[in-house]
């Protein structure tokens, strides 16, 4: 399509399109934006902060569109003057849909309504990936997706200005100055680390007692056994004083048992950052701005994905050849033909991750692209891990005793896959009736240990399985906590402050739903409805923000009772010392992500 104008993204992979294009001849225009051009926002007369109430703001269904990026806005202008088609070339998931109609409007605003476009699909800048794509251009945007986003975008913008603003000029009656930010996601996303810092420090630990011995085999090989817990003292003491003068104890019962240890399945957004927060000890922010990065400078595939299996017909060549460049694997120690285990979960969109092209340096971004190779490798090429599981029962003078063992009989994907780690701890093979000499017996205590602080890997994991936002949004949560004062990052955990936790307290004193994940299910289950089945968001928008419209006004009716436990934590404080006291003063807009 000759003089066509195409629109990406992203600067970088406009100039992949653009080298990708030229090495075949073709003469086009290709621009780029940076990320979203315009943008919704309030009528002007809902700006006001303090003359507007908040259960009216939330009752707002007229919008205007703002310019956002006016650098990109005037260069489009310029742009969409000549008469050449449009192509646009923007990510390919929901939110580069909308921005693909926000380049839509503009190019039409010059044109006129009725001016023809295309679209351009694609998953990686490799270019064979960008040349097919552009030989298979599409004549529309995909509409449910841009009204899914759209859906998002408005929801996000009525519910967190209404309840931000109403905490805000509030707490601002009291003589905080600060923001006190609300979101639908970010609000349940705090609440998953206030419960658990409120489990661990209300833990009592319980003592225990147990029996522990060493016993050895006539060929000289050394285990050792131990008993179930004894919560009363007395009978550890008393089963420990028949045991201690005994000198063999006998196997009751031996077992194996090989077990499969499954490759892992091909790579979604959601495990990508599971795994690199807890390898790397970087946020899920960091770690997908990372990946994005990979995937702009054509090293990997599109990472924003919710897909776990490869679709038929797809192309292990070139990713593997990437692998093998690497140095990470040679090809022989790999099966000739790519055998994937395949999982369960297709958003219809894009591929998993993979690998593109090899990366040469190291750091950070070149940790995730090895893990990005190794995942690929060890699902496709490498087969599965078995491990032989050993079980031994004795009995010492009436006391119960055993022990486990374990020993990697084929070591399979784990050769590759060194992000989970299986080491060999075997005890010696046993024949039932065998009696072993007791080197020694004792009598050990200990106690009940409190839940581990949230990780943020942890917590990724809970949102996920919450529906707490999406395979593209879950990473900003953690750290917009963090930013808004309400939890403090202490080593590898998050841990919230005493700002957090009185948000909560007082949240959840006038209803759970405002913090617990299943209101914000519901809202994303309303967005699928949009996507899947054609409904009409504007409808499900009204239905979805009625719910936290009538929350908003009981929040509003009990604030006097309640609001006392937000104003303490955020006027001074307390004597203590405590990580969950340090904070950062919050700040953004309600119209970041929710």
């Amino acid at each position: 399509m000759k003089g066509a104008i195409i629109v990406a993204e992203k600067p970088s992979v406009a100039r992949a399109i653009r080298e990708a294009l030229a090495s075949i001849g073709e003469e086009v225009t290709v621009a780029s934006v940076r990320g979203h051009v315009l943008d919704a926002d309030l009528p002007a007369e809902y700006r006001s902060w303090t003359r507007v109430d908040p259960l009216e703001l939330i009752r707002v269904r007229r919008f205007r569109y703002v310019v956002r990026d006016f650098e990109s806005y005037r260069a489009l202008l310029e742009l969409f003057r000549s008469h050449s088609p449009l192509v646009i070339a923007t990510d390919n998931d929901h939110e580069g849909e909308l921005i693909g109609s926000e380049v839509l409007a503009i190019y039409r605003g010059v044109r006129g309504e009725r001016s023809p476009f295309y679209r351009m699909r694609f998953n990686s800048v490799d270019r064979d990936e960008i040349l097919r794509a552009w030989r298979s251009l599409e004549p529309d945007l995909r509409w449910s997706w841009v009204n899914k986003a759209e859906f998002r975008r408005t929801f996000d913008l009525l519910t967190g200005a209404a309840y931000t603003r109403f905490l805000t000029l509030r707490a601002r009656r009291l003589g905080h100055r600060g923001l006190i930010s609300w979101g639908s996601c970010q609000t349940p996303t705090l609440n998953f680390v206030v419960k658990r810092d409120a489990e661990v420090e209300s833990f009592k630990p319980r003592p225990f007692w147990y029996i522990e011995a060493e016993l050895r085999t006539k060929s000289g090989e050394v285990l050792v056994a131990g008993s179930q817990r004894f919560w009363d003292e007395e009978a550890a003491r008393e089963s420990f004083g028949r045991a201690k003068g005994v000198g063999e104890a006998v196997v009751e019962a031996y077992s194996e048992r090989t077990v499969t240890l499954q490759r892992p399945t091909p790579l979604r957004t959601d495990d990508a950052l599971r795994d690199l927060v807890r390898i790397t000890e970087r946020s899920a922010s960091e770690v997908l701005d990372a990946m994005e990065r990979l995937y702009s400078e054509g090293y990997i595939s599109y990472p924003r994905t919710d897909t776990n299996r490869y679709p038929t017909g797809f192309d292990f060549r070139r990713p593997l050849s990437a692998v093998v460049q690497s140095g990470i694997v040679e090809r022989r120690e790999l099966r000739p033909v790519p055998n994937p285990r395949q999982g369960k979960h297709d958003d219809g969109a894009h591929p998993p991750i993979y690998p593109i092209r090899p990366f040469r340096s190291g750091g950070f971004l070149g940790a995730i692209w090895e893990y990005v190779a190794r995942r690929f490798v060890a699902n496709a090429f490498l087969e599965d891990a078995a491990v032989l599981n050993q079980e031994a029962v004795f009995d010492l003078a009436g006391v119960r005793l055993s022990a486990s063992g374990r020993m990697v009989v084929k070591r399979g994907f784990l050769e590759v896959y060194v992000y989970q780690r299986v080491s060999d701890e075997p005890i010696p093979r046993l024949s039932r009736g065998e009696r072993l000499e007791v080197v020694e017996v004792r009598l050990r205590r200990g106690q009940t240990s409190p839940p581990p602080r949230m990780t943020e890997s942890e917590l990724i994991a809970l949102m996920e399985r919450s529906g707490i936002g999406t395979d593209a949004t879950r990473a900003t949560f953690p750290s917009l906590i963090v930013e808004r004062g309400y939890a403090a990052r202490v080593g590898k955990s998050l841990i919230s402050t005493e700002l957090g936790r009185s948000l909560i307290s007082a949240l959840e004193r006038v209803d759970e739903r405002l913090v617990s994940p299943e209101t914000r299910r519901h809202v994303e289950e309303m967005m699928t409805l949009v996507e899947r089945d054609g409904r009409d968001w504007r409808s499900l928008l009204d239905e979805s923000v009625a719910r936290y419209e009538e929350l908003l006004a009981k929040l509003a009716s009990s604030w006097q009772s309640v609001g006392g436990d937000v104003m303490r934590a955020i006027g001074g404080a307390p004597a203590d010392t405590r990580p969950h006291r340090r904070r950062k003063r919050a700040r953004g807009d309600t119209a970041k992500p929710s």
